[in-house]
């Protein structure tokens, strides 16, 4: 996972690595393939995929943001004008509110 944030999955390449993550939890604890486990997972305190890979680049991108390379944060920023992902939302919050942000939109995503 710590490589993550620097590829650029697609959508079906994620729902496959979200499938199998949730077929884990599911041989676990014994849960049959027709049920969903994302309670499940947010009671044990833990993220799907998408949710993980989200705060994956939320971590990832605030260190670039705020790195003493200058070279670094240039290339990110010229990134970040290019790019339109969601997480950059939160690159100019306080760590834990972007943190907060990433579990707020997977328990909504539970709750939905």
């Amino acid at each position: 996972m710590y490589a993550m944030p620097a590829l650029c999955l697609t959508t079906r390449q994620t729902s496959e690595l979200n499938a199998c993550w949730n077929n884990v939890i599911r041989r676990l604890f014994g849960f049959n393939k027709w049920k969903s486990v994302s309670a499940m997972l947010l009671g044990l305190g833990r993220l799907n995929i998408n949710h993980l890979l989200m705060l994956c680049k939320v971590r990832f991108y605030r260190h670039l943001l705020h790195s003493c390379d200058i070279f670094l944060c240039n290339v990110f920023l010229m990134f970040f004008l290019d790019n339109n992902d969601c997480v950059l939302q939160t690159l100019f919050l306080p760590t834990s509110e972007a943190t907060k942000s990433v579990w707020k939109a997977f328990e909504n995503y539970v709750t939905v």
